[in-house]
């Protein structure tokens, strides 16, 4: 399991009050967001706003990547169906 890595800069705020079409409100501090974004490798980052367990909201950096393509590729295409046999 990775660590949790907080979007540093980046503050959740959900009102339980608030009408059901407002999610969440986000409070940035925006010298601290630059400097989170400046060490971050790729272009795009994915944010995940979650709820911890003590009810407040926070911002965590999704760092998922999918599976690795050239394990698919090292086992090459599917076997083709014998040509002796009817599909039908």
């Amino acid at each position: 399991m990775n660590d949790k890595i907080f979007v540093n800069g980046m503050v959740v705020k959900r009102n339980d009050n608030a009408p059901e079409y407002v999610l969440a409100n986000l409070s940035i501090k925006r010298t601290d967001l630059i400097e989170f974004l400046r060490q971050q490798d790729s272009d795009w980052l994915n944010v995940a706003l979650k709820r911890a367990k003590s009810g407040k909201c926070y911002a965590e950096l999704d760092t998922w990547k999918p599976a690795d393509k050239l394990a698919d590729v090292a086992r090459g295409p599917a076997p083709a169906a014998p040509d002796d046999e009817i599909p039908f």
